[in-house]
């Protein structure tokens, strides 16, 4: 509350927030139901499906967290940029494409690699996707992504091993490599730091007019640009 510009995250944030609950519950569906990581039923509220509520809720708490502290800490709104690099675009789109597939190749492998390959394989093509929309952009901002991403990812990963440590829930010795940082799961800490990369990115090409010129028609545009650009200088397309 009270900081300059906090509107210009408000509808961005409730799309990505939808989206991150589409694209996150049967993947999360999928690492309750094969036992990648479980909960004590004794901790949790209730639950929908096979899923904790408190799951659900954190899928869109990420999303405020991260919007919050890139507006607290100055990190937006940003002015816009107008690069045009389509070769830079393919390049970061080939890339996490490249990811994804290694994930592919880790589940075929199985075991400990399961929990990785999984992680890989999910959210590699969303990140791909914003890629090929706006890479050269996210590179134009890549000082401003590591502030709001590190931050984040830091504060998740410590709330993560509290958890851990509470028996809240619990990663399968069986699927992970058994590689930690700090008794965290090197699993668990990616993910965190994808995540945040994920939700990051995905704010700032919301925000952004340039891309907003990119993927949507002009009236919808019109009309969402008056509350996300709002007073912001406008770049030549």
């Amino acid at each position: 509350r009270g900081v300059p510009g906090r509107r210009v995250l408000v509808a961005p944030g409730a799309a990505l927030s939808t989206l991150a609950l589409l694209w996150t519950t049967p993947w999360d569906d999928h690492l309750v139901r094969t036992g990648v990581w479980s909960y004590d039923p004794a901790q949790v509220i209730g639950r929908i499906g096979s899923i904790p509520v408190e799951e659900y809720a954190f899928v869109v708490l990420e999303v405020v967290f991260v919007g919050a502290w890139a507006l607290r800490s100055g990190a937006v709104p940003v002015a816009p940029t107008a690069p045009a690099d389509i070769g830079c675009r393919r390049r970061g789109a080939l890339a996490w494409v490249a990811v994804a597939a290694t994930g592919l190749l880790l589940l075929l492998v199985g075991g400990q690699l399961r929990y990785l390959g999984l992680l890989l394989v999910w959210v590699g093509p969303p990140l791909a996707l914003q890629q090929l929309v706006a890479g050269d952009v996210l590179t134009a901002r890549r000082r401003i992504r590591l502030r709001i991403v590190l931050p984040t990812a830091l504060w998740l990963c410590a709330a993560d091993r509290l958890a851990l440590a509470a028996g809240v829930w619990t990663i399968s010795p069986g699927s992970s490599t058994g590689l930690a940082l700090v008794g965290l799961p090197i699993e668990e800490a990616l993910f965190f730091v994808l995540t945040c990369l994920l939700v990051t990115d995905g704010l700032l090409l919301a925000a952004d007019p340039v891309v907003l010129r990119r993927v949507m028609p002009t009236p919808a545009r019109s009309c969402l640009g008056a509350q996300i650009v709002g007073g912001l200088p406008q770049p030549p397309l």
